[in-house]
């Protein structure tokens, strides 16, 4: 009886264990199917991305016939320089020219790690993409905070370097000279105008603060209301119209000069390298120069009209910080109340807008301020921001995507 007794516990515990075992090979595969399935899924998010640009570079090599058509040996290069083809094999691309566009297709496969013990050895990932052919426009301004707490967290060297990979890549998709333009405007409780400080919309009645406090000359304070919201074209004749220094200013005006549209992007890097934190904020007055350097009217005109076919414009606003100073409003309530109607003009010419939080601010003010909730970004960290220039520009450039 002992012995009956002893054979059926061993029989148990072998049963046991070998249920255990079982289990353990289950749990291990679906982990590491879990892991693979992961792994592929961010190869075919940047596979995607990589044949978006692809696609972009072809269409506008075909526009401007800039020698040879994109070949698939090419595109496949493009890929290997523009992707991390090591964690990938059999990288396979296909470059098809159609009527209206140009379309890529990529697949390759992905090496499993966990899953190869149940004998997958690798898994597919695809990307397709198609760009249209022709004179696909943008108009961009960058308004960006330079105010004294941009100095903190590293936010403004950040900021800087990615602005300098936004402008980079807007550059290398162009699909000719002016189909990508771009300003620029700096912004605290000022802006600096540089050398439109001597244009006619300049208040004469107004400029001898600057020959009594020449270190002041440049910056501008808002216009009077309500004005100080809309891109009013200046009047000669109507005081409220036109633009004059900010008359409470003792401080130097070492605020980055205003930079209109142009496609000189060697003069747009400057222009961002140039930038500063100074001073307080004020979110209005940047809006309002987005909108004027974006509108083909006075004080500034080399914007294309409103309605331009195949033109779309763009403010992208990133700020630090909330209203603390604007002329002759009290009260941060009343200055977002301001900022609120900047965006509301600024939208309703058309205009789309990316606005960014830079760690600090009123998150409600913008992404009220945005064109939709998609195209506010909550940067918690510096960290952040490249990401975020990166997302704008996929948007941007993507509306020259097909598929």
């Amino acid at each position: 009886m002992t012995a009956a007794v002893e054979r059926f516990r061993q029989d148990v515990e072998g049963s046991v264990a070998l249920m255990f075992a079982f289990a353990a090979m289950v749990l291990i595969g679906a982990v590491g199917m879990a892991m693979d399935y992961s792994r592929a899924a961010s190869v075919q998010t940047n596979l995607q991305r990589a044949v978006d640009g692809a696609a972009l570079l072809a269409a506008k090599n075909n526009e401007q016939l800039s020698g040879t058509p994109m070949s698939d040996a090419a595109a496949t290069d493009y890929l290997r320089k523009t992707f991390a083809t090591d964690k990938i094999n059999d990288l396979s691309v296909k470059v098809t020219f159609l009527a209206d566009r140009v379309r890529v297709d990529a697949t390759a496969g992905v090496p499993t790690t966990l899953m190869n013990v149940l004998g997958i050895r690798t898994m597919s990932v695809a990307g397709r993409s198609e760009a249209l052919y022709g004179d696909t426009k943008v108009e961009i301004v960058l308004v960006l905070d330079n105010t004294g707490s941009m100095n903190q967290a590293n936010k403004l060297p950040t900021l800087k370097a990615a602005a300098h990979s936004f402008l980079t890549k807007m550059q290398a998709s162009a699909g000719g000279p002016n189909a990508v333009r771009i300003g620029i405007v700096p912004f605290e409780t000022d802006v600096n105008l540089g050398s439109l400080k001597t244009s006619w919309w300049v208040d004469p009645t107004q400029t001898g603060y600057w020959t009594t406090n020449p270190a002041t000359s440049g910056c501008i304070w808002d216009r009077d209301q309500p004005n100080d919201v809309k891109d009013t074209a200046p009047s000669s004749g109507v005081a409220s119209t036109l633009y004059g220094p900010d008359q409470t200013r003792t401080a130097a005006c070492n605020l980055a000069p205003i930079l209109p549209l142009t496609n000189d992007f060697a003069a747009l890097h400057a222009s961002i390298d140039g930038m500063n934190a100074v001073g307080t904020t004020n979110l209005t007055i940047g809006m309002v120069w987005g909108h004027h350097l974006l509108s083909p009217a006075e004080p500034v005109t080399n914007a294309l009209p409103f309605g331009t076919k195949a033109l779309t414009k763009y403010i992208i606003l990133m700020t630090d910080g909330e209203n603390t100073k604007m002329r002759g409003i009290s009260g941060v309530a009343a200055m977002d109340a301001r900022t609120r109607q900047a965006c509301d003009a600024v939208k309703a010419a058309g205009i789309v807008v990316f606005t960014a939080r830079i760690i600090d601010g009123n998150a409600g003010l913008l992404q009220d301020c945005a064109s939709n909730p998609s195209m506010y970004y909550d940067v918690q960290d510096v960290s952040q921001l490249q990401p975020a220039f990166d997302s704008i520009y996929s948007t941007i450039t993507g509306t020259r995507i097909a598929r």
